[in-house]
Parts: structure tokens; C-alpha cells; sequence
């Protein structure tokens, strides 16, 4: 029985070595497509933020959200070196809601920001907006 044991471990420890590699695929950001956070410049919509947010919040219909009470959720996208945004996502518990910003910010992204700069370059900028509602 010992030796049938020690066997099969040889067996398997042989077949595992004789494996053939695969490479893995980089997970590296090619040159000039980094993302950031923090920039020297940061972007600006036309007018400022608070014309943004205002655009913004008109573009959300109320009636298309399910629920009520206070509801949250944050949308990410990225400001691209051409000013425009683009890579849209939402992450909160009310999918309507999710809906509901996803589509607003496809309305305002039509619009050009004058893009985010490291030592004078535009580059991509990741934008945060936390949105919270109160829904009656």
C-alpha cells in the first residue's frame, strides 16, 4: 500500500512538471492611456462645476426611479484628453437610479471639458460625483 501511495505522488508530481507554460497577458496600461486622479490642471465643464452639477440634475427624471427615501450612488468617469467623457459607471443598490444617472451623464457628455493637465499636457482624469437623492 506504502509503495502504491508513494507511486501516485511520484505519477502526479512528474505529470505536473511536465506542463506546458503559458504565458500570462500583461495587465499594464499602455504608455499615454494612464488614467489619473490627481493632475496639476484639474478639467473644467464650460461655465464650472456648478453648471455641470445644475445639467446634471436637470437631466434626472425623478419619475423613472423606483423607490423612495434617500437613495445613493456614485458615478465614475473619465475625462478623456480630448475633453470628452467617455467609460460611464455607476455602482449604487437602486438599479433605477443607476439608470436614471447613467442616462443624465450621457446627456451632459456631449458637451467639452477643457481637459485635465500634467506639466501643461492634457491626460485622462477619473471624475467622482457622489449623487444622493430623497426620493417622496
Amino acid at each position: 500500500m506504502k509503495k502504491i501511495f508513494i507511486f501516485s505522488i511520484l505519477l502526479f508530481s512528474i505529470k505536473s512538471f511536465s506542463q506546458q507554460v503559458i504565458p500570462m497577458m500583461s495587465n499594464e496600461v499602455k504608455r499615454g492611456d494612464t488614467i489619473y486622479e490627481s493632475v496639476d490642471k484639474q478639467p473644467e465643464y464650460p461655465g464650472g462645476i456648478n453648471v455641470f452639477r445644475k445639467k446634471f440634475s436637470e437631466g434626472i427624471k425623478s419619475n423613472k426611479i423606483i423607490g423612495k427615501g434617500f437613495l445613493s450612488a456614485e458615478a465614475q468617469f473619465v475625462i478623456g484628453k480630448d475633453g470628452f467623457i467617455t467609460d460611464i459607471r455607476v455602482k449604487g443598490e437602486n438599479y433605477s437610479l443607476n439608470e436614471e444617472i447613467r442616462s443624465a451623464l450621457n446627456r451632459v457628455a456631449k458637451t467639452k471639458w477643457s481637459p485635465g493637465e500634467i506639466n501643461g499636457s492634457p491626460v485622462r482624469y477619473k471624475f467622482r460625483l457622489p449623487v444622493k437623492m430623497n426620493i417622496q
